[in-house]
């Protein structure tokens, strides 16, 4: 499924919310704002890069991941649990040179951190 087929769910989505909402909120959601498309925008690229991560992964790790994001020419990964975190370390070198063969701008350092618990 490409991005502007996911973009599309998405809006849909957003448009049977407001069909449903009542008169004062539906005519302030009416029309995305810019900020609420900035944030769907950033959400959409976030997911993206978390499936391309877990797509150069090795099979035993992608389902530890749970994102990935950058921070500046970072990227910081998430995994569900400590004793995944030293894999997906283990893994950088090989990941970070998969991904620029993807063609995403160059990783400067690789972060993975473990997710709060729930």
């Amino acid at each position: 499924m490409n991005d502007s087929t996911e973009s599309g769910k998405f809006l849909d989505s957003f448009v049977k919310v407001v069909l449903i909402m009542s008169g004062t909120l539906k005519s302030f959601f009416a029309t995305p704002t810019p900020g609420l498309d900035r944030l769907a925008r950033q959400a959409e690229a976030a997911d993206s890069l978390t499936r391309l991560v877990r797509n150069q992964l090795p099979e035993p790790l992608r389902s530890h991941v749970v994102s990935a994001s950058r921070r500046e020419a970072d990227l910081v990964v998430i995994v569900d649990s400590a004793a995944w975190s030293a894999r997906v370390r283990y893994a950088g070198r090989a990941l970070k040179q998969q991904l620029a063969e993807a063609g995403v701008d160059p990783v400067a350092k690789l972060r993975v951190r473990v997710r709060a618990p729930r």
